[in-house]
């Protein structure tokens, strides 16, 4: 499909869970982008969102993906199902944006960059942190007016959920649960935009089967990346225990402290004793709809497929099978393999 400068990006959505209800907000801040439809597995939850949200087409994936007014698709769907709706979508000549994590382990992920080189269309993993613009005052920092060169980080991203919910994806080895793939991710991330590279040695620990309720998913985890020159990052994540999500940058002269650091919209910036904060807000050009973040990345992919990249130049293909790799390698420590893995 042709796109030109006056056109809108045509989107489709391949999934009604809670999540679309947070990108929506984001999207409905651009005027670039015009939601043309969204899919389910049934279509009765195709139409509830739709209904929701004043989204005129709704349908089940094999009817969205077979449309011929459909530039790029989002797929926000549980980690198991990743692979194979986006496989399906990218057959179709669509372009792909999907939640984190882009598959459930490297083989997949492989899989799907091959089938995105085959049909010459744009794929990106949704890992939205990268986008907020508050990011580059931090890697603006990183000098000797600011706080120098980074030598240390830490991190957690951990939530407490019920037992209720252990039957669903947060806590079910069927559906690649635990706290790696679902929060972990955040951390790997983020360290890796912060230092520019990739660790030289990963290793750590995971809580499994640790109570009554016999829970076979990392329930909570710590472990700690070393990188070529010597930098250390500290982080935790989990399923069934609360812990600040709060990441530590610290330097050579002085340590940054980023509250929510999965969203960040401020910092506190610690030097000679003094510290300074810095804060972007989000912007709300809709009344009545408060978007937490989700239009920058939204935005980015808005640019890129107006540029006909295939790959975005912020979140690569190598830095998304350099995060699911780490994510394998823990996962071989901990002796954590879901049911469907061979």
């Amino acid at each position: 499909m042709d796109i030109t400068m006056e056109s809108k990006i045509k989107w489709g959505l391949m999934g009604s869970g809670s999540i679309v209800d947070k990108w929506i907000c984001g999207a409905k801040q651009l005027n670039d982008m015009e939601i043309v439809a969204i899919s389910s597995r049934t279509i009765e939850s195709a139409q509830r969102m739709a209904q929701k949200y004043n989204i005129s087409v709704a349908l089940e994936y094999e009817a969205l993906v077979k449309r011929t007014d459909i530039d790029v698709v989002y797929i926000p769907v549980p980690h198991t199902a990743h692979k194979e709706l986006a496989i399906m979508a990218m057959e179709h000549g669509k372009s792909v944006l999907v939640e984190k994590p882009a598959c459930v382990n490297e083989n997949e992920l492989i899989e799907v960059l091959e089938c995105a080189k085959k049909n010459n269309v744009f794929f990106m993993e949704g890992m939205w942190t990268r986008f907020f613009p508050i990011m580059n005052k931090i890697k603006s920092l990183f000098n000797d007016e600011g706080i120098g060169e980074v030598r240390a980080m830490n991190m957690a991203f951990s939530f407490r959920l019920p037992v209720e919910l252990r039957d669903q994806r947060w806590m079910n080895p069927e559906l690649a649960g635990g706290g790696l793939l679902d929060a972990g991710v955040y951390n790997l991330h983020f360290a890796e935009e912060i230092l520019g590279k990739y660790p030289v040695a990963l290793t750590g620990y995971a809580t499994i089967d640790s109570d009554d309720y016999h829970i076979q998913v990392d329930e909570q985890a710590s472990y700690i990346a070393k990188y070529d020159k010597g930098e250390l990052v500290v982080m935790s994540s989990g399923v069934r225990t609360d812990m600040l999500d709060v990441a530590m940058i610290y330097g050579t002269q002085g340590y940054i402290e980023v509250p929510s650091f999965w969203k960040p919209t401020l910092i506190n910036v610690m030097k000679d004793g003094k510290i300074t904060t810095y804060e972007e807000n989000i912007p709300q050009r809709v009344e009545g709809i408060n978007d937490d973040g989700f239009q920058y990345e939204i935005a980015h992919v808005n640019e890129c497929i107006r540029k006909n990249l295939k790959e975005s130049p912020i979140m690569t293909w190598k830095q998304s099978l350099s995060i699911i790799r780490q994510c394998d390698d823990l996962r071989r420590q901990w002796g954590l393999k879901y049911p469907f893995e061979d």
